[in-house]
Formats: C-alpha cells, structure tokens, sequence
C-alpha cells in the first residue's frame, strides 16, 4: 500500500497497481471564491494516475468539488454512501459519471481486481456523511474527514480493527463565533474554546481507534479575500503540529505524523516527505503573501458571479414561502424571527417570521428578531434560485450574522444548512 496526501481532505491509496482516490478538491477556491488550499497543493487534477476507485464523503465543496472532477477520469468507479436523500448522488451524475455504487454502512465492499477492502462508517449526526475504513495488504487505514463519530463508535473500530494509519480532523471551519457581532474579546475567547477543544478531540480519537499513526487532516485552508483574512486568525485555527503536540502530551505511544502536500507514507518505509514541512510560525504572513499573489483572482471569481435579479425579494418570499408551506412543522419547530439584510443590487430588509401562523415573510424590519443576516444578493439569488446549497453559502464566510439572545438557534440552522 502507498499512501499520497494530496492535500486537505484529499488522500490517494494505491494497492496492486489500482488507484482509490478520497475527497478530491484540487482546483482553487472553493466555497463561492472564499477557500484556498493552505499551504498549496503541489498536484494538479492532471497529475493524477488513472483513478479506478473515487470515494466521496459528502457533499461539501472541499470534499466534493465539480472542477476537479471534471479533470478525472469518467470510467472510475464512484463509491458514496446509500443517503436517503438522492441529491448528492444526482449531482455526481451530473459531474459525467454514470458507474456510481452506493453502499450501505458498515458493510464490506471490495474493490474489483485488488485485495482492497472498504467499509463506510455514519456519523452520530443527522447529516449526510461518512467515513471509511481501508484494508489492503494487511494495513489498515481510517480516514475520518469531516465525519463526527461518538466515542462508541470509536472505541469499537479500536477494539475489532488494528489501525495502522488515521486521517483525523483537528480544527474548526465554522462561521460562529468568527462572522458574528461578538466584541472582540468574546470572539478571542471562544475561538481559543474551539481550537483546544478540536485538538483534544484529534488525540482522544486517536486513542480511542488504538491507532499506531495519526495525521491531521482535512482542515487547512485559506481565507483570502481582504475582508475575511482576520478569520484565518490562531486563536481559532490550529496547525496540524499543535494538533501532533497535543497527541503527543496526551498518547506519547501514537506516532504523530505531520503530512503536507506530496508526502507518502507506506507501510516499509514510513513518512517520505516530499518537500521541507511549512514553518507554522509564519502561517498568516503566508497567507498574506497568498492573498496578494491572489487578490485579483479573488476579484475576478466575485465579479463573475450572476447578479441578483430584480424581483429577488418575490423569488425569497416565494422560495421560503414555499417551503413554510409544504411543511407547517418547520415554522413550529425553528419559531424565531429572522432579520434579513440582503446587501447589494435588489437586497433589502426582508423578514421571515417562523413565529407566525402564515404570511411569515414580508419586506421591512422586524423589532423582535432573534437572528439577524447580512448576506450579498448575488448569493441569496443563488440559494433561492437552487443553484447553490444554503450550507454551503453560510460556510463560505460571507455572511455576517447577530443573535438575540445569544444562544445557538440549532433548529434553524439545522432546517436551513439540509435544504
């Protein structure tokens, strides 16, 4: 087996001369122009062997990312967990590629013409995600991604699996506390509660799972616009060696390893490093270098957005309407007031009111909202018009947000971030 880390969530394996390829972005940005690859890739899409087996987690831009797979070859074989929900296998469909398998969890699969063994494991969230558990010439590999796993769960693949190599998340990439109207010295304090608490995760996981190696992964990136580079700050994000030295403080008996993008690791000879690992100490004067050497491609991806059409506000009240309608449960359970402040050509200040019985959106400003966005136009023409997943507008940092009272308002984000 040989392992090449491409890079963020990306991870190619090969065995007996196949190639199974996980979570693929390679082509900068993601996330409507707001994520680069932190530090660079040193692949591109074309550099890949023939890909015979693609595995991909979920439907997030930096796992499942259109132009990349535009550049890979369509005859590989694609492996996706059986979702209820048949969106993320339709829009693989749509990427070229019609040998799609889908696979129940905790099943093993075995991959065609190799001694590859896969099985997908379900999150302890009611998301759409999974990880995967690779076994080959007698190594075996887990690689988390994003997935989160209860402390069950782990504790069994420690207990029935000998784990040669876990990938494991290790920080956050979350717009809260960052895109809210928290004074600084709040924002500080519960960035620096999330970055130690994703670290302590990265090595409890570790010991859960008894691996022998453990790799941050699926976590670095970069904010490059100008106005969204105070969100790459280090009181929130961690570097994959603070995650190594927290493992090492807390299991000194699993090897941390510290992959960056081109390193291999293969059972006979460990970790071979393609290049010199970055100096994390310079991380944000390397991510202003690359907002510079990048400032007018991030302009460029902005510019070229559609704009916002002139009836937006009859397409949102419509759209949501739509939605409040065909499902009178939602307004009960979410039951806040939202203030929208769509910024840009044909925005305004729109309401919907989840408190009401009907006629829940309505132009104007709501006295008692509880949620407050401010969000470009172009991109809530894109949610309401269905060419983009609300989620993923959120994740991409662009929105700026205040609540009242200052608690997480889980039903709406959860209802808002599947639609």
């Amino acid at each position: 087996m040989k392992v090449t880390y491409i890079g963020h969530a990306c991870i190619l394996v090969e065995s007996g001369g196949k190639h199974l390829l996980m979570d693929p972005w390679m082509v900068d940005p993601t996330y409507h122009g707001a994520w680069w690859h932190y530090p660079p890739l040193v692949h591109t899409p074309k550099d890949l062997p023939k890909i015979d087996f693609l595995y991909i987690s979920h439907e997030h831009p930096d796992h499942f990312d259109p132009p990349t797979l535009a550049q890979i070859n369509k005859d590989a074989k694609i492996l996706i967990a059986d979702y209820r929900k048949k969106r993320f296998l339709e829009r693989i469909r749509a990427c070229g590629f019609d040998d799609i398998v889908e696979l129940a969890f905790g099943e093993p699969y075995h991959c065609e013409g190799t001694d590859m063994e896969l099985k997908l494991i379900p999150p302890d969230r009611p998301w759409d995600d999974s990880a995967i558990l690779i076994k080959t010439e007698g190594t075996t590999v887990l690689n988390v991604n994003d997935c989160h796993l209860d402390d069950t769960t782990l504790a069994r693949i420690g207990q029935e699996e000998e784990v040669d190599l876990a990938f494991l998340t290790f920080t956050g990439a979350s717009q809260y506390p960052g895109c809210f109207d928290f004074p600084e010295e709040v924002k500080i304090e519960r960035w620096q509660a999330s970055k130690r608490a994703h670290v302590e995760e990265f090595a409890n996981w570790a010991q859960l799972v008894r691996a022998k190696r453990a790799v941050p992964a699926a976590g670095n990136y970069a904010l490059l616009a100008e106005e969204q580079i105070p969100f790459n700050t280090p009181h929130y994000v961690n570097t994959p060696q603070d995650a190594i030295e927290v493992l090492r403080e807390k299991a000194p008996d699993i090897e941390g390893l510290q992959m960056n993008p081109g390193d291999v690791w293969t059972p006979a000879e460990g970790l071979q490093r393609r290049n010199p690992a970055p100096d994390w100490s310079k991380r944000m004067d390397d991510i202003a270098a690359l907002a510079k050497q990048h400032s007018a491609d991030v302009a460029k991806y902005f510019d070229s957005e559609p704009p916002a059409p002139p009836d937006l506000f009859d397409r949102f009240k419509a759209y949501f309407g739509g939605l409040l309608a065909s499902d009178p449960s939602v307004p009960e359970r979410v039951n806040i007031v939202t203030q929208w402040d769509v910024t840009g050509e044909h925005g305004g200040k729109w309401v919907i009111d989840f408190t009401r019985d009907d006629d829940w959106i309505y132009e104007g400003e709501a006295d008692n909202w509880n949620l407050r966005l401010q969000v470009p136009s172009r991109m809530v023409a894109a949610g309401v018009n269905g060419d983009a997943i609300w989620d993923n507008l959120v994740l991409s940092f662009r929105f700026r947000l205040a609540r009242n009272p200052d608690v997480y308002m889980r039903e709406f984000w959860t209802w808002l971030c599947k639609l």
